[in-house]
């Protein structure tokens, strides 16, 4: 049986906080000492809006850079999770279906911000 992992809501802040050392990037990898290794996260992102509930189920999301203006470095960063596909169907189970899967959309900025500390820009 999974351990339980805390719920925890992180507002993203600027997007430029995936590539800079400061306040906020520092308090997110101390929040990441603090938990161990999740084996899934569940997002819920603000950035896309649909008509309906949807659930990406992709063994590999795509990532999304939706927004605009940045330094060229930061649309460098390549963050790439693994999906769970078991997941989004265990979703659409608890939900009785009123969740759909869409894979039109991907891993946008609101999450990769977050969960791409320390990752590579290559």
């Amino acid at each position: 049986m999974s351990k339980k992992q805390p719920v925890i809501f992180v507002g993203h802040g600027s997007p430029m906080n995936a590539i800079e050392d400061n306040i906020y990037t520092r308090g997110w990898q101390e929040i990441a000492k603090k938990i161990s290794r999740p084996e899934a996260i569940l997002v819920i992102s603000a950035h896309w809006f649909t008509d309906k509930n949807v659930v990406n189920n992709l063994d590999l999301p795509r990532q999304i850079y939706d927004m605009y203006g940045f330094p060229a470095e930061l649309y460098q960063l390549k963050y790439r999770p693994v999906g769970s596909p078991r997941l989004a169907e265990q979703i659409i189970s608890l939900t009785q279906g009123k969740v759909q899967v869409d894979n039109s959309w991907g891993i946008d900025h609101g999450t990769w911000s977050v969960l791409s500390q320390n990752v590579s820009t290559s």
